[in-house]
């Protein structure tokens, strides 16, 4: 088994030959005619340095703690936590400037007429009592927030790692005729999951990947995935009917052993998709976040009461202003990661949950195979490279 890597033409016995060039180009073989002609493009020129989920470079979510602290404190009221409780908070707080202009009202200007109604004194012990529970409250629902979130990125670095491991397999083992296809749907595959779990249906956005693979060819394919009812489930059963023939063929080149180990890595996609699924369709309880936030709004429109007599009255509309930024913020952010597939989670909606798999990432993943530079890929060179899927 020998491949030229002049155009990382792969070549097996009894199989026809796949080549990065087709890859880039978004051709399949042709056979009858040969190989087609390398396109002439250096893979590693593509940036494919480690990014977050959301696309920012790695480097740059850590390299100026510094600015990155003024930054954020600058645009605390400015963000969109703050921007998705500005109406409680202009409530909250507009509340509390009219308990202070008429305890105002009361003691220094209309003592007479306002004062009775004003002369009075709430005793800060109840919000302290209460605020322990509260606390306990808010940490138990941002805790389970979180578990939502960390299992839903634990099943997205899953799909990651099932489809690179079967774009490996496809790249070695299946033949030439099928194999462009196969890698458009595993390309596909993250975009249509990601629609599936946001709702929506955008087919130019398949047609994109599917183009850059199949060329011409992309329509129908692009068409079956975006009428489907469940595009994921959609794609992985025609990966599943794309290699059902490796089963028919030459026993000697191991393809019945390949396509186990594809129907197993399909087998894991189906689970990524169920578990998805299952997160996205139980929310946590709509009765408990409703009493979480009748609680925070009893709590804060009291506050001006307990504090008005307390401190400085100029004061306490900021001070509520404050308290409650802090306890509907938190209890914000539980709700935004409640779903770890929305748009909320990324600072830039759209650049999240992207392909891992495309066209560049696949040309770099035929040059690594010829790690020495020698210009074709052997046998040893695929052991090295792709271990653990189907060899170990």
């Amino acid at each position: 088994r020998r491949a030229s890597l002049g155009g990382l033409q792969m070549q097996e016995v009894g199989a026809d030959a796949l080549t990065a060039g087709d890859i880039a180009a978004g051709k399949n073989l042709d056979l009858a005619s040969g190989a087609p002609t390398w396109v002439d493009a250096n893979p590693f020129a593509v940036d494919n340095r480690l990014r977050t989920d959301d696309g920012y470079l790695t480097s740059d979510t850590s390299a100026d703690t510094n600015r990155d602290w003024v930054d954020d404190l600058a645009g605390t009221f400015g963000s969109l936590i703050t921007r998705r409780i500005a109406g409680r908070l202009t409530i909250t707080t507009a509340w509390a400037a009219y308990v202070t202009a008429l305890v105002i009202l009361g003691d220094f200007i209309a003592p007479d007429v306002i004062g009775p109604y004003t002369n009075f004194e709430v005793p800060n012990w109840p919000h302290e009592l209460v605020g322990g529970f509260l606390a306990i409250l808010l940490v138990f629902r941002t805790n389970q927030s979180y578990e939502r979130f960390w299992e839903g990125r634990k099943l997205w670095a899953d799909l990651t790692a099932q489809s690179r491991k079967l774009c490996h397999l496809v790249i070695a083992h299946v033949p030439a005729n099928r194999a462009p296809a196969v890698l458009a749907h595993i390309s596909a595959f993250p975009t249509a999951l990601k629609m599936h779990l946001r709702g929506y249906k955008r087919r130019g956005e398949l047609q994109s990947i599917y183009g850059s693979f199949l060329g011409a060819e992309s329509a129908v394919t692009t068409k079956l995935v975006a009428d489907s009812n469940n595009m994921p489930l959609t794609i992985i059963m025609s990966i599943s009917h794309l290699l059902a023939p490796l089963r028919g063929l030459d026993r000697s080149a191991h393809y019945e052993m390949v396509w186990e180990l594809a129907e197993q890595t399909l087998d894991d996609l189906t689970d990524v998709v169920s578990g998805c699924e299952k997160i996205k369709c139980t929310p946590l309880p709509l009765s408990y976040s409703r009493h979480t936030s009748r609680f925070f709004s009893l709590f804060t429109l009291s506050l001006p009461f307990a504090l008005v007599k307390q401190t400085s009255p100029l004061i306490v509309p900021l001070t509520v202003l404050l308290v409650t930024w802090v306890l509907l913020a938190t209890n914000e952010v539980g709700h935004i990661i409640e779903d770890p597939f929305g748009n909320a989670n990324i600072r830039t909606p759209g650049r999240g949950a992207a392909s891992m798999v495309t066209r560049e990432w696949l040309e770099c993943e035929f040059a690594a195979l010829d790690a020495d530079g020698k210009g074709y890929v052997t046998q040893g060179d695929i052991e090295r490279g792709i271990p653990m899927v189907v060899y170990g």
